[in-house]
């Protein structure tokens, strides 16, 4: 064994092996974990130039792996206008603000508003948007990205009016008298991102920095992006090129905005002309995953369900292809090697999903495909044990669970006893990844974790816990940061458990995950992030 180049002694080490053992102390030399185990064993394997780092009995944790959320999104939020967390008001505040720096006709862009959180949970208007920006169009995203919010102006722009049809799978919101409201849902959003200016390959750099940034200081090492074009892989790649980025990524390719089937049939033929890039750059970016999303969401009503939605007869949400098309989309993805993610949150979505990754399974047998359903928020009780049986992986983000509490059961009801069921799924042998799907959550894991463990908001709310029962363990939800997001991307041997061998990815705490009172998790932050054995974050 060579000497150690640093060895950290001292601590409480998680190491979130198969048993998930704990140690006192590791060893790195380059990007590698070399020696795991007491403080002697490791202090026996240094020499006069190793690094000794005291850890003064404080936690330590693999690197943690989000499983789904957009660089792309998470990174220009920090630079269009911000309303997460805004009331309505603030949303207009802060439109306004934005229209007195642009130029005249720009588009002003935001993310992060959410009307289920407003006193008045009804959806937004056009005039509303209109009296602070009559000449500029806005466009404002929903958090969930399934809703945006526009003005007149930008109405215009894309060229929408009353009369416009309604797309397949998405919806031109009108008032009672057929007139347009103001906000356009999933595939009725693809005119304005059109209309609206793309990023410079400069500014789609400044964003993938911005949220490494942010990623580093929660103890993220590693991200599973649910969604990027290939022109966005080529700008990052540059990146990694000149050694500015450190994050590893694991890409799935996707035609971004609202494609319609001929386009999106056009653009993954071309995607699959560059063909699977896997470990690059010290392994740290991968493209060998394939994305398309099947339905919309709970906030906007577009998650497509096999019956009515409670809250509004008449309605089963959206469903974007029919079987056929769907399997004509990911049949060359297939078989030139992709894994296979299918965002699905509702439970017609989901099986859809399920039948289609069985055709292609049995049409074309690959062992291990792993391919995923992003999300995966209502099964229908046929459909829970077919993700074992098929060797397909549930993805969740448990963070969601605090806001859409406040809506899923008045919507979904009885389904609710089957939603959110993340014990069951642990219990019938699943691995499930976690992530935040960010910036539609915050991406900081120890929230999410709190919500795995707890099933409660970040204000204890509510106080028995929401459908308690499809809890995690604290064990089951540091796995689904760490060794389940690893397996997810084919990384389990590389990664997420700190084990000889292992890349040297990891996290230090303020406080002891596993101990601390249930109610501190969402509080913990992180005081040290390494990657590969190097430093990146540092809390001052």
């Amino acid at each position: 064994m060579k000497t150690l180049d640093t060895a950290y002694v001292h601590g409480r080490v998680y190491t979130v092996d198969e048993g998930f053992s704990t140690a006192s102390a590791f060893g790195v030399c380059d990007d590698r974990f070399t020696v795991v185990g007491t403080d002697e064993e490791v202090m026996a394997c240094c020499g006069p130039e190793t690094k000794i780092v005291d850890l003064g009995g404080k936690s330590v944790v693999p690197g943690l792996i989000d499983s789904h959320l957009h660089v792309q999104g998470t990174g220009a939020l920090k630079m269009e206008v911000y309303v997460v967390g805004c009331s309505k008001e603030e949303c207009l505040a802060r439109v306004a603000a934005a229209v007195k720096k642009a130029r005249p006709g720009e588009w002003i862009v935001g993310r992060g508003w959410i009307n289920d959180e407003w006193s008045d949970p009804a959806f937004p208007t056009k005039e509303e948007l209109d009296t602070v920006s009559p000449d500029n169009p806005v466009c404002l995203k929903r958090s969930c990205g399934h809703a945006t919010w526009v003005n007149s102006k930008a109405f215009a722009m894309a060229g929408i009016t009353d009369d416009t049809p309604d797309p397949v799978g998405g919806e031109y919101l009108r008032k009672a008298d057929g007139t347009l409201l103001g906000v356009v849902t999933d595939q009725a959003q693809d005119p304005f991102n059109k209309a609206i200016p793309p990023y410079t390959k400069e500014q789609l750099q400044r964003i993938a920095l911005l949220a490494q940034e942010g990623f580093f200081e929660v103890g993220i090492t590693s991200v599973e992006d649910a969604g990027s074009s290939e022109e966005w892989f080529e700008a990052w790649e540059d990146l990694y090129k000149t050694g500015e980025m450190k994050l590893r990524m694991y890409i799935s390719l996707r035609v971004v905005g609202r494609p319609s089937y001929e386009e999106l049939m056009a653009k993954t033929k071309e995607y699959m002309k560059y063909g699977l890039r896997i470990g690059q750059y010290g392994n740290r970016l991968t493209a060998r995953a394939y994305k398309i999303s099947l339905d919309g969401s709970l906030g906007a009503r577009s998650a497509w369900m096999l019956e009515d939605y409670d809250d509004r007869p008449g309605h089963k949400g959206n469903g974007k292809w029919t079987d056929e098309q769907l399997y004509n989309i990911l049949v060359e993805p297939f078989k030139a090697g992709f894994q296979l993610w299918a965002h699905g949150i509702g439970d017609a979505a989901v099986h859809q999903g399920l039948d289609v990754f069985e055709r292609l399974q049995k049409e074309f047998p690959r062992p291990d495909c792993r391919n995923r359903i992003e999300h995966s928020q209502v099964i229908a009780p046929d459909d829970v044990d077919r993700y074992m049986e098929l060797g397909v992986i549930p993805t969740y983000q448990t963070v969601f669970l605090r806001t859409d509490k406040r809506v899923a059961d008045a919507r979904w009801g009885e389904r609710m006893k089957r939603a959110y069921i993340w014990h069951t799924m642990i219990d019938k042998g699943n691995k499930i990844p976690n992530g935040t799907d960010s910036p539609v959550e915050s991406y900081d894991p120890f929230l999410s974790m709190y919500c795995a463990v707890a099933r409660k908001d970040e204000h204890g709310q509510p106080e028995d816990g929401w459908h308690k029962e499809e809890a995690m363990t604290r064990e089951e939800a540091l796995r689904s940061y760490t060794i389940w997001g690893a397996y997810a991307a084919f990384e389990e041997h590389l990664k997420g458990s700190i084990e000889a061998g292992k890349l040297a990815d990891f996290a230090v705490l303020d406080r002891d995950y596993l101990t601390c009172p249930e109610d501190e998790i969402k509080d913990i932050k992180v005081l040290e992030t390494v990657v590969g054995g190097e430093t990146v974050f540092v809390r001052q």
